[in-house]
């Protein structure tokens, strides 16, 4: 009998462990400079009619809430929506900056208990490096071939050019 109540005890304290699959999200994703995300943080039943809410940082306990369910849902470049009916929330994240990756997290607040959450690392990388191209174009011999060079807006008035070789 003493181990039943042991089982139920640890049951509910690993119950409310962040990561047990109660509140799910993305694990990473990867968005360009002056972009948008909008993840989407599910969460199973019993939490409907919780506050949720998403957070920055590494640790889970020392993590910065940017937005929450309860107080204005928008603030700065950062929004959140909660569908309970789908039992999901929507956090959109606007104009991101490369200094805006890191880890975040999907959070939904227990009354008296801990908090239940998952976590995802966001990446944000240079929208454009300028002049890109196709890294690979197949052409017969003898045969000509026309090579897109895409380049950015500011290089409009610039001399273009084509050389042979590595970088």
């Amino acid at each position: 009998m003493a181990s039943l109540h042991l089982f139920i005890l640890l049951s509910f304290i690993f119950s409310r462990v962040p990561g047990n699959d109660c509140v799910r999200t993305l694990q990473k994703i990867l968005v360009k400079r002056r972009g948008s995300a909008t993840i989407p943080c599910h969460y199973d039943h019993q939490y409907r009619k919780h506050v949720k809410y998403w957070c920055e940082g590494y640790i889970w306990s020392s993590c910065s809430t940017m937005v929450r369910t309860d107080t204005p849902q928008w603030k700065s470049d950062v929004s959140i929506a909660d569908d309970p009916d789908q039992r999901v929330f929507y956090v959109t994240m606007r104009n991101l900056k490369e200094e805006d990756s890191g880890t975040y997290w999907c959070g939904v607040q227990i009354n008296g208990a801990v908090d239940d959450g998952a976590s995802l690392d966001l990446t944000v990388t240079p929208a454009y490096l300028g002049v890109k191209t196709e890294s690979w174009i197949s052409a017969l011999r003898g045969e000509s071939v026309t090579i897109p060079c895409v380049y950015e807006m500011r290089y409009k008035h610039h001399v273009k050019y084509w050389c042979k070789g590595f970088r």
